[in-house]
């Protein structure tokens, strides 16, 4: 796969720009909310709910690596997140593509 075919599946379609914005949009009000608020709680599992099952595999993975009390953590753990969401959106680029091309046989033969 070359840059362009994985720019194309991972961002350049409608589905994956969705979903990246929405994961983006999830990390922001995350941000904003850890941040502006003395007690967040636990804002940031929808970031990691958005691009589960890969970030709770690479967060499991390398958690015990980098423990929670550490400086690293956060930004082990914003890698990971962006990571997951290219990951979930190359898949889901992909499953667009395949079917878009589906939809186009099957217009073609009618």
């Amino acid at each position: 796969m070359n840059a362009r075919t994985f720019y194309r599946l991972a961002i350049a379609n409608t589905a994956s720009a969705v979903y990246l914005a929405i994961v983006g949009g999830s990390v922001l009000v995350a941000t904003a909310t850890t941040f502006l608020v003395p007690d967040p709680g636990m804002i940031w599992v929808w970031p990691a709910l958005l691009t589960a099952p890969v970030s709770l595999f690479l967060v499991g993975a390398v958690g015990p690596v980098v423990p929670d009390g550490e400086l690293l953590f956060w930004p082990v753990y914003l890698g990971l997140i962006a990571v997951s969401a290219l990951v979930q959106s190359t898949a889901l680029g992909a499953l667009w593509h395949g079917l878009r091309r589906g939809a186009r046989r099957l217009t073609a033969s009618a």
